[in-house]
């Protein structure tokens, strides 16, 4: 498993955006006062449509499956 661990204050957990395009995870939050953009190299063994992410208190945990 790829677990990303995140901080983004002051955003909604409805602002935050991720795309997997092949190797490269896109992170993107924008609320009235913040902006957040980043992109990620993820290992190639990964799949995709294992995303999942949960938000609390700010920190957003992104886990992705490898693949076996």
């Amino acid at each position: 498993e790829v677990r990303i661990i995140v901080e983004v204050p002051g955003v909604t957990q409805e602002s935050i955006k991720t795309e997997i395009k092949g190797d490269i995870l896109t992170l993107e939050a924008k609320d009235s006062d913040r902006k957040y953009y980043k992109e990620i190299v993820l290992p190639k063994e990964i799949d995709p449509g294992t995303l999942t992410s949960k938000y609390k208190n700010v920190v957003l945990e992104i886990r992705i499956k490898k693949l076996t």
